[in-house]
């Protein structure tokens, strides 16, 4: 079965129920422009206590946005799904759903997503599973609303999971390079112990016979 077939198959079940239209149609709009992901980094960041979490989201969101929007979308440039459904167009002008002009390949809003749950992952452990799950639940309704192929998400779940991971190590080798060139302005700012100073053991005094 091709994956035009799946999201046939979804269109002809699912989308007479306007009711859970409208519920996925919110959902997806969590992910829209990456926009609710650079407001929790920069929330985050604002706040001293939570400024290296901000930081490692923020990290991980350059890396997704270069390697999503400037490299892959534009070497794969891969038709939308309507192109090969045109009932699809009818479906999105009566619920008023938006059809992006990019390549279908990857999802955009499910990279992102999962690039800042995975970021909020590390930073808090089992408390950002909420984060896990609603990343999920924008990926499957990217499905669900036929804009993207099941590929699509797939390739936008794995690449922003190691956007999230990348951007984690790669904040956390920038703040120790930060410790040690700038150690009184990384304490202030971060919050981050400066490097102590190897302390010198006195030699011991010359036993003279």
């Amino acid at each position: 079965m091709k994956e035009i077939d799946v999201l046939k198959w979804i269109h002809a079940t699912f989308h007479g129920e306007s009711w859970l239209n409208y519920i996925m149609e919110g959902i997806t709009y969590i992910g829209e422009f990456g926009l609710s992901v650079m407001v929790c980094a920069l929330i985050l960041f604002i706040i001293k206590k939570t400024r290296i979490a901000g930081f490692d989201m923020a990290v991980g969101i350059v890396f997704d946005l270069l390697i999503v929007n400037l490299i892959l979308k534009l070497a794969v440039n891969r038709a939308r799904p309507w192109t090969e459904a045109e009932e699809l167009i009818g479906f999105y002008k009566e619920f008023g759903i938006r059809q992006p002009t990019d390549s279908s390949f990857p999802s955009g809003h499910t990279a992102i997503c999962f690039c800042g749950a995975v970021s909020l992952l590390f930073s808090y452990k089992l408390k950002a599973l909420p984060a896990i799950v609603i990343a999920a639940l924008v990926a499957l309704s990217r499905i669900y609303l036929c804009l993207h192929y099941p590929t699509d998400v797939l390739g936008g779940v794995i690449i922003g999971t190691a956007c999230g991971i990348a951007g984690h190590y790669a904040a956390k080798g920038i703040l120790a390079l930060m410790r040690k060139k700038f150690p009184t302005f990384t304490q202030k700012f971060f919050g981050i112990e400066t490097v102590p100073k190897p302390q010198e053991t006195p030699s011991e005094p010359e036993n003279h016979e």
